[in-house]
């Protein structure tokens, strides 16, 4: 796994589907803020830590998503390395039935069976109100960015380097994604809004951009609110009055050409409309009538 240097003592290690950031308290001490892919990430994670002689002081683990959780619980008990985690996220993180509260499609057979390496205790919790961090010795800030998931953190380290993690999707994703992933959209569309505040000399995208320039980060924080504005509108294009939940995925699914017969990657899709779908309900573009115990989607 390679590890490039961004600023200061902050660097980011290259994970199959993510940078990975790693805070270098000394010449062999670091911080890792999340861990990428159990499967995919395990070997090379480890063969940096090791052959570079590295001290793991601890991990942060920005959201319970496999692809920044997957190797939380295997640091800890492999190097002893304490774990921070937001409130609502460690909270997720506990065991694979509420881990399944970030893959709700998924029945809990299932979740027990794809996220059992996921789960992982933390033994540092990060307030939901909470703005620093102080961990390992050193004091990073906390950007609360809820919406992707609900205790979805950034991380600014001492560099006063900012990591959004999942807040933003570099333009590569906004151009091949089916929909954004996002829990609850109204909150994360706040979210990417306040991204306009901060200040800093780079930002970390998770997937996986590293930004120097103010303005090329602030045009992509607005190509991030477009395109769920633009999915917006091709969802109510796809609705025909009186469909079902069912009837209005399929219609969605066949547009955007979506074939797969693995299912948690369905379930990763059937969750992001789902949540589309409460968003547009809940700011009154679409309606929603009961017919027994079927619901019937019109537009509003």
């Amino acid at each position: 796994m390679e590890l490039q240097h961004v600023r200061g003592r902050t660097w980011v290690a290259v994970a199959s589907t993510a940078l990975l950031v790693v805070y270098r308290v000394t010449d062999t001490d670091i911080i890792l803020i999340d861990t990428g892919y159990a499967k995919l990430d395990r070997a090379g994670l480890t063969a940096l830590i090791d052959s570079s002689g590295f001290h793991l002081r601890g991990v942060i683990c920005s959201h319970a998503h496999f692809d920044h959780s997957g190797n939380v619980r295997y640091l800890q008990q492999r190097y002893q390395a304490p774990v921070a985690a937001q409130l609502i996220e460690a909270g997720i993180s506990v065991n694979s039935d509420a881990y399944r509260a970030n893959y709700i499609a998924l029945t809990y057979g299932k979740s027990r069976e794809y996220f059992l390496e996921e789960c992982f205790t933390a033994d540092v919790i990060i307030g939901p109100e909470d703005e620093y961090l102080d961990f390992g010795g050193v004091r990073f800030g906390i950007l609360q960015l809820p919406g992707h998931t609900a205790g979805h953190i950034g991380v600014v380290t001492p560099d006063n380097v900012a990591y959004v993690g999942d807040c933003l999707l570099d333009q590569q994703q906004i151009d091949s994604a089916k929909l954004p992933t996002s829990m609850f959209i109204a909150r994360d569309l706040e979210s990417k809004q306040r991204l306009h505040e901060l200040d800093a000399p780079a930002y970390i995208v998770a997937h996986k951009q590293v930004l120097t320039e103010r303005a090329a980060f602030d045009a992509l924080i607005d190509e991030n609110i477009a395109f769920i504005h633009a999915k917006e509108r091709e969802l109510l294009d796809d609705l025909t009055d009186g469909m079902t939940f069912s009837d209005w995925i399929a219609a969605f699914c066949r547009r955007e050409d979506i074939r797969t017969h693995n299912e948690l990657k369905f379930s990763v899709v059937e969750r992001n409309f789902s949540n589309f779908a409460a968003w547009l309900t809940d700011i009154g573009r679409v309606a929603i009538q009961r017919e027994f115990c079927a619901k019937r989607y019109y537009r509003a």
